[in-house]
């Protein structure tokens, strides 16, 4: 175990916060009375503290694990004030209980309210279907207005070549729609591009449509619809995300479970969830052969559908003595249970919140380029910025009677196009 942590503790005690909820005074103190005491200056106790504690790796370790036990305790300073005090408190108490209730009714009425302008989104969602799967042409004036949307957005310098790229290519009638739409969306919208393998892009390619439902009580409904394919039987794929009834602490809805369609795959050869290892085994007596198969778990965009479920509580007693038996491979679990949870519901809050509202422009790269994607780790910045300093530097060296008008050039997040 690492000792440093417990050395900065011991070079922050001198400056260290007073306790929770304690302010920060001498009242009370023998150095208010005595403000001349003179410690002797003969011994370092502090290089004493850190020669004894680096000497000694168990006490380390033990001071360590007293010290996370202290972290967020009462200090008692509440329970030390006069009763006037005290009182005051409790009426803040119902101020904020007040103020709670008022949050719920708002974020009630606001859930209430996305459904309402929901309904008239869905109109416009259909139309944009219908135009992904070729079932109807836009019209003239969507065009035009869709050209000068782009325009504004992307100026004007490449619009010239574009046109005559366009009036050179001869009209293809055999394309219907736009292929492969949601799927490059999809591969487009990270972390969701990050849960899609090459034999789950195949299957994605038959995907027609992702619509959301909302639910008669809090949460939301996603619904893939796919058009007859050689891997699975469904017609449509839908996903359920559940909230509490009630609101937590920071006043929203708490995210509760999910559940997903069981997908009816034609044949295990068509499952993209699971691997199928084959091996022959031959029988010492009969010389026989057979072939034994391997079915293991993979990783796949469609695991999506079959989420991860919380434990179901046990009885304390047998929690106990669990607890007490695999303590430490328990905590593994839950956290990576937890891990699970977060990212599961995290994929359904980008597809409801990001890829549907903003569908064509995740299919164009747009929403990557305008930074919508936005969930970039700090550890991926630095690293990002440590490269291009790097470039710039080589840059310089190679480039040096060139100017600088590529020093410092990023360019923008890798998107995927048709």
């Amino acid at each position: 175990m690492s000792q440093q942590p417990i050395r900065n503790k011991i070079n922050q005690l001198a400056s260290a916060p007073t306790p929770q909820n304690t302010p920060a005074s001498l009242t009370g103190s023998y150095l208010k009375n005595n403000p001349n005491l003179i410690v002797p200056s003969t011994i370092d106790e502090e290089a004493e503290i850190k020669k004894n504690l680096t000497n000694n790796p168990a006490f380390l370790s033990m001071i360590q694990g007293k010290l996370g036990t202290l972290i967020g305790k009462d200090s008692g300073y509440i329970n030390s004030l006069s009763p006037k005090v005290k009182n005051r408190i409790y009426s803040l108490k119902t101020i904020q209980s007040n103020q709670m209730k008022l949050e719920e009714e708002f974020q009630k009425e606001l859930l209430e309210l996305e459904k309402r302008f929901f309904k008239k989104y869905e109109p416009l969602y259909h139309h944009r279907s219908e135009i992904i799967n070729g079932d109807v042409e836009p019209t003239e004036l969507e065009i035009e207005q869709g050209k000068k949307i782009e325009s504004e957005l992307e100026g004007d310098e490449d619009e010239d070549e574009e046109e005559e790229e366009e009036t050179e290519e001869a009209d293809d009638d055999s394309i219907k729609g736009i292929p492969n739409f949601w799927l490059t969306a999809l591969e487009n919208l990270h972390p969701i591009s990050e849960t899609i393998t090459e034999r789950d892009a195949e299957v994605l390619g038959y995907l027609k449509d992702i619509r959301l439902e909302y639910l008669s009580k809090p949460g939301f409904k996603l619904i893939f619809q796919f058009a007859e394919n050689p891997f699975f039987k469904n017609s449509q794929l839908s996903k359920t995300y559940y909230y509490q009834e009630e609101l937590g602490y920071s006043g929203d809805f708490i995210y509760d479970h999910a559940e997903g369609d069981e997908i009816q795959w034609i044949s295990q050869e068509q499952n993209v969830t699971i691997s199928i290892e084959r091996r022959k085994q031959r029988n010492k007596h009969t010389k026989q052969t057979r072939t034994i198969e391997k079915l293991t778990p993979t990783e796949s965009f469609f695991n999506f559908f079959d989420p991860p479920k919380a434990p179901q509580d046990k009885d304390d007693e047998d929690q106990d003595e669990q607890d007490q038996e695999n303590e430490e491979d328990d905590d593994e679990e839950d956290e990576e249970l937890e891990e699970r949870l977060a990212l599961d519901y995290q994929l359904g809050e980008e597809i409801k919140d990001k890829l549907i509202p903003r569908a064509v422009d995740w299919f164009t790269g747009s929403a990557v380029d305008y930074g919508l994607d936005g969930d970039f780790d700090e550890e991926d910045e630095d690293d990002v910025d440590d490269d291009s300093e790097e470039d710039d530097d080589e840059d310089s060296d190679e480039d040096e009677g060139e100017g600088k008008s590529k020093a410092g050039k990023q360019q923008p997040p890798e998107c995927k196009q048709s």
